[in-house]
């Protein structure tokens, strides 16, 4: 009996595992057909003095999950004062093999302005872009495609099935919803349209943008990215070029198609079921360095909320890598911090910093013995002010990640460093505004020793502007080292006040070493140190934390787990409200005795 059910058992296992495998096998036979099956996509990249956006642009194109033989790339390329030009006929090159054709349209008619005019929409401008589109319409026609795919160049589609998700969606015209600015409301549709074709406000549009109604919605108006299917919409029924005898708005290609649309009754959809991208705002720029600089901030928002960004493999990128000003730049990373750091490393990548990536101190493997060996030793009684905790090991790491970088701007005889955490939001204009920064403060005290670029304010004090800056205060007791330029003389001093001897965090010895810092007990400890730093501030700050404690998303290696924190704030908002009553009662009680 044993034997017949092992027998029985063991031809069941191998028929299972038959199955398995020709069900793995037949979910690959599945997408391989699926794969082949997919309508032959036309991409139209329409380009002009791009070269600031190309780089990712193209990598995020590069990396659309969609078999790369069946798009066919259509690239027209305008007439450029930068690099765009070269960028992208070098890109065509080196992918014409991998997609299905690349047929490029090279004219240098497009857009003909000068400098100061690039980014002005004219009238001739306006009817130029109408009859381009209208060529990329016939063009998409003419190599048989069944889909037309126009992706702007400001336009950065960070979900790669997003092609996927429009061509599912079936419908004649339709757009992935992208945004700009969600507190504006800036996104690649229009919820209505007024009498004269322009853009109105409507109830429907705030839900489809906040993404808190998901869905396929028909709407007036789609543009930047939008994909037409070729095989619905016929030639003759859809065309932004030329305007029927009837039209009587504005020229403007967009609005030109939404009302070929219209009164054709095909419909356009706004598509918002996921997470699809991102567009630059558009607008007028005052030149070329503006609308780089806008970019770069751009690009700076897109890494922190959506890391990773891509890079094209098929272009090469020369830039010039520099300091912004100062000896160096060093970056303090935790190596196991992975996400962080290579946020981090991109975003020093898009200001274009010659950096150095430093290895922060990890607290977690410190231990007592190397502490001794170090010479260093707690300050007696030290306790959290918020927390009311002694100092963790993460804190002992930080600080020790500071240290060893002010021990190096010493022994390299460095003049000026910044100094950056790799937890931080760069804010608009940040390599203009430290170059200034750096600027105003020479100016102002040749014999600065620290720049705060990103700190918490802790004083009630009011700051105000140095007399003669623009932009410097004199900063009060402050936390965080999140940001700050050093000069070598300011990394002397903070050395010489041998922190060892009573070791407390970072954002608590810099305070009391240029002497604003409201707790005496923590300060006699230093009475025989000259505490005369030499600090200021940028004053809007250059850098704020990605998170704050609390947020979503928050951590800390400095900090205990955020429940703690939370149950340490509770206890502490009991005890006042407790001290309060008590307060309370006490004149309630004296009230009665007189």
């Amino acid at each position: 009996m044993s034997y017949m059910l092992l027998a029985i058992l063991s031809l069941l296992l191998l028929l299972r595992g038959t199955y398995n495998q020709r069900t793995v096998q037949d979910d690959m036979k599945q997408s391989s057909l699926q794969q082949e099956s997919r309508p032959l996509v036309y991409l139209a990249i329409l380009s002009r003095n791009a070269a600031h956006l190309l780089p990712q642009y193209l990598g995020y194109i590069e990396g659309l999950n969609y078999p790369k033989d069946k798009i066919i790339i259509g690239l027209y390329i305008g007439q450029s004062v930068d690099n765009t030009t070269n960028l992208l006929l070098e890109w065509s090159e080196n992918v014409r093999s991998i997609y299905n054709n690349v047929l490029i349209y090279e004219d240098g008619d497009i857009f003909p302005l000068g400098d100061s005019e690039l980014f002005s929409w004219s009238d001739s401008r306006l009817e130029y872009m109408c009859k381009l589109r209208q060529d990329v319409l016939s063009n998409a026609r003419m190599a048989r495609a069944e889909y037309l795919f126009f992706v702007d160049c400001d336009n950065f589609l960070i979900n790669p099935d997003v092609l996927i998700r429009l061509i599912e969606a079936k419908k004649p015209i339709v757009a992935p919803l992208l945004i700009y600015d969600k507190e504006r409301a800036f996104s690649n549709f229009w919820g209505g349209q007024k009498e004269n074709g322009y853009y109105l406000r409507t109830e429907e549009y705030l839900p489809i943008v906040t993404r808190s109604n998901l869905g396929c919605f028909k709407v007036p108006l789609v543009h930047s990215t939008l994909l037409i299917d070729l095989r619905t919409v016929s030639s003759e029924s859809l065309a932004y070029w030329p305007p029927p005898t009837e039209y009587k708005w504005n020229i403007d290609d967009i609005i030109l198609l939404s009302y070929s649309a219209r009164v054709n009754g095909i419909g356009m959809y706004i598509l918002n079921t996921d997470v699809f991208g991102y567009l630059l705002k558009t607008g007028e720029y005052a030149s070329l360095e503006h609308a780089i600089r806008e970019t770069d901030n751009w690009k700076l928002k897109t890494i922190v909320n959506h890391y990773p960004v891509p890079v094209s493999q098929f272009i090469s990128i020369h830039s010039e890598k520099e300091k912004a000003g100062t000896d160096a730049i060093y970056m303090i990373s935790l190596e196991r911090r992975t996400e962080r750091r290579q946020r981090m490393l991109a975003c020093l990548d898009v200001l274009q910093f010659d950096y150095t990536l430093f290895n922060a101190v990890d607290g977690k493997k410190l231990n007592q013995s190397y502490l001794d060996e170090l010479g260093i030793h707690f300050m007696p009684g030290w306790k959290d002010p918020w927390g009311e905790r002694p100092m963790t090991f993460g804190e002992v790491g930080c600080f020790l990640s500071h240290y060893f970088i002010w021990l190096r701007i010493i022994a390299e005889d460095m003049r000026t460093v910044l100094i950056l955490e790799d937890d931080i939001d760069f804010q608009p204009n940040f390599k203009s505004n430290l170059k200034r920064t750096l600027q105003e403060v020479n100016s102002h005290d040749p014999d600065w020793d620290l720049v705060y670029v990103g700190r918490k304010k802790l004083s009630p004090n009011v700051e105000t502007i140095i007399p003669g800056t623009k932009n410097l205060v004199i900063p009060r007791y402050s936390y965080w080292t999140l940001g700050y330029i050093i000069s070598n003389r300011g990394a002397e001093k903070l050395i010489a006040g041998k922190p060892f001897d009573n070791i407390l965090p970072v954002d608590e010895y810099i305070p009391i070493m240029y002497n604003d810092h409201p707790e005496s007990d923590w300060v006699h400890y230093y009475e025989n140190t000259t505490r005369d730093l030499r600090v200021y501030s940028a004053y809007p700050l250059l850098v704020y934390p990605t998170h704050f404690a609390g947020d979503k998303g928050w951590y800390s290696d400095t900090e205990p787990l955020i429940e703690v924190l939370q149950e340490i704030r509770k206890r502490k908002l009991k005890e006042e409200e407790e001290v309060a009553a008590k307060e309370e009662r006490e004149k309630e009680n004296e009230k009665t005795e007189l």
